[in-house]
């Protein structure tokens, strides 16, 4: 009995079996260095999900259905992931067990049976402006906090995702109502108009903030990587967006913001070359299909 208790504790855990297979994927596959962070963080939260969710103690006992559960599982904050998310997961424990085959960890593959949404390549539609102030009351969480408010303020100044994490309270023109967006690897520097409303967000986050130096962070309060600060801004917008109750449009993504804020530009000014600036687009062709605006038509070339 002693020999099998001491053979058990010999026994490596599921969390050293996925570390392991971890190791050999990320040293074998050429990822970027955005990526890395995030496939690495993804099997170790698997690893996790596995020992504390089922208590299971080997990759051997994994079924499609452990792999599904992890696959769908919602964020810390209960917002849904989206299709993109759950084909990254997928994509990433596929690599995972094709590494675990090859060490000789497990025979199998659990991951290959799991069926998800078929991804759509159809731009985001833009929010219509009832949904907007529905979302705008969503993200109101209570009297005090910005958390979800200030996102979405900045994404209506038509800041994404990918760059709401990097702007700072230096960035902010209060008296002009507008934000320097300092751009992406999809979207020019500019700057961002901010809404009448957008506008009274932002002055509560610096009133409540007011000792935080100039340079401090509007939206992101970590200090991870690029992906994990564009993951966290996306949640932010998604979470928003399923408190409105707009998730289940597979058509309604964060990217509905900003195209929310493209069309306003475009209804105010009747010029798509002003929608693609204030987009920070450099195609009059994307700025169209990202603002699902059909330049054929005659009704608006006559607007």
């Amino acid at each position: 009995m002693e020999e099998v208790r001491a053979s058990a504790c010999a026994a490596p855990g599921i969390g050293t079996e996925v570390a392991l297979a971890a190791r050999r994927a990320l040293a074998v596959e050429a990822l970027s260095s955005e990526s890395e962070p995030r496939v690495r963080s993804l099997l170790s939260r698997f690893g996790e999900f596995l020992e504390y969710g089922f208590e299971l103690r080997s990759l051997g006992q994994v079924a499609p259905v452990h792999v599904e559960a992890f696959i769908r599982a919602p964020s810390a904050s209960g917002v849904a992931p989206s299709v993109a998310t759950m084909r990254l997961r997928r994509s990433t424990l596929r690599l995972l067990f094709r590494t675990a085959r090859e060490l000789g960890i497990v025979e199998g593959d659990p991951s290959i049976d799991v069926k998800l949404p078929p991804r759509t390549n159809e731009a985001a539609r833009p929010l219509t402006d009832d949904e907007l102030e529905v979302c705008r009351r969503a993200s109101l969480e209570d009297l005090t906090s910005t958390r979800l408010s200030v996102p979405w303020a900045l994404g209506e100044a038509t800041a994404r995702t990918a760059e709401i994490p990097h702007l700072r309270r230096s960035d902010l023109d209060l008296t002009h109502g507008r934000v320097w967006i300092h751009g992406s690897s999809n979207a020019d520097a500019r700057w961002g108009q901010l809404t009448d409303w957008g506008a009274r967000q932002l002055v509560r986050n610096v009133d409540r903030n007011a000792a935080r130096v100039d340079d401090s962070l509007l939206a992101y309060p970590g200090r991870g990587n690029h992906e994990s600060r564009r993951s966290h801004s996306a949640q932010a917008i998604r979470e928003t967006l399923q408190r409105a109750d707009l998730l289940g449009d597979p058509h309604v993504r964060p990217a509905s913001l900003a195209a929310w804020a493209g069309v306003r530009v475009l209804e105010a000014t009747g010029q798509i070359d002003a929608a693609a600036r204030a987009l920070g687009m450099r195609s009059l062709d994307g700025a169209a299909r990202a603002i699902h605006w059909d330049w054929t038509d005659a009704e608006l070339l006559d607007a």
